[in-house]
């Protein structure tokens, strides 16, 4: 019997707000693809309302390796993203070490901060740390902010640059990010809404029309839609068009809907656009 895909998911979740592994788990799972939460947190809601608790699961996560070994585990891919402190990313490290092989994906979303700013959660040395972590994956989605912060790039371009510049500002930024696969989310273009992959020493450009309003959670959205597919052997250019429609619907639904920003884009009725 074909046994389905397996991924061992290492980010927080919340119980209010649709990021994270809340929306991880339901993506990957619609795409036939086994997901295996590894909670690096736990929110009462996520960070984006004006008030939250959290507790951190830094010490589980320490138990993982010797456990899932205990029982045999092996995975097809691993997706991190959220984690908040050096601790978490040592944990998640050795995850990885315990459980890539050859033939393991490796995808690494490295939240750090949007709009030009580090998240004031993260400090300079975290940054740093991710840095390095982010130095191991196979498949980076940084924002546009991310990517400027994991390569020392001025954010000026992508508020005063013209489109030419931008984009061969983002050409830059992939080159010198170690990862053979780079996709670049939230790029701004005109009307425009872009991400830019980078693949083989070519950077690909996919526009959308740009939606008004801004939801939490549009970026763990769209790389849990894009691990689903490049481990369901889909290509990169599939995977990053499947990904984006589904993001596409979403979004118009929460505009319709005026959802609250700190609640997320309602994705629910969308899931089946991840199925053809």
């Amino acid at each position: 019997m074909m046994m389905n895909k397996r991924v061992a998911v290492i980010q927080d979740i919340s119980g209010l707000g649709r990021c994270s592994l809340a929306a991880a788990l339901p993506v990957l799972s619609v795409m036939g693809v086994q997901c295996c939460p590894v909670p690096t947190a736990v929110f009462t809601n996520q960070t984006g309302f004006p008030r939250f608790a959290a507790l951190d699961c830094e010490p589980l996560l320490r138990e993982y390796p010797a456990l899932w070994k205990a029982h045999g585990v092996t995975l097809d891919g691993i997706y991190t993203g959220f984690m908040s402190t050096i601790e978490q990313l040592a944990a998640a490290r050795a995850i990885i070490d315990a459980f890539r092989a050859p033939g393991t994906l490796l995808l690494a979303d490295p939240v750090m901060g949007d709009d030009g700013a580090r998240y004031p959660c993260f400090g300079e040395i975290f940054c740093g740390a991710m840095r390095d972590f982010a130095a191991r994956a196979d498949v980076l989605t940084p924002n546009v902010t991310e990517a400027c912060l994991l390569t020392g790039t001025p954010y000026d371009v992508f508020l005063h640059g013209s489109d030419c510049e931008q984009e061969n500002a983002l050409k830059q930024i992939c080159a010198n990010l170690p990862a053979p696969i780079v996709v670049v989310t939230g790029w701004h273009r005109g009307s425009s809404v872009c991400n830019a992959a980078w693949q083989n020493g070519a950077l690909t450009v996919y526009e959308s029309p740009a939606i008004a309003g801004s939801w939490s959670g549009t970026g763990d959205l769209f790389a849990s839609a894009l691990c689903g597919g490049l481990l369901r052997g889909g290509s990169l250019d599939i995977s990053v068009r499947r990904a984006m429609r589904f993001l596409e619907a979403s979004l118009a639904e929460a505009a319709r809907l005026s959802c609250p920003k700190e609640h997320g884009v309602p994705f629910e009725p969308h899931l089946k656009e991840l199925l053809t």
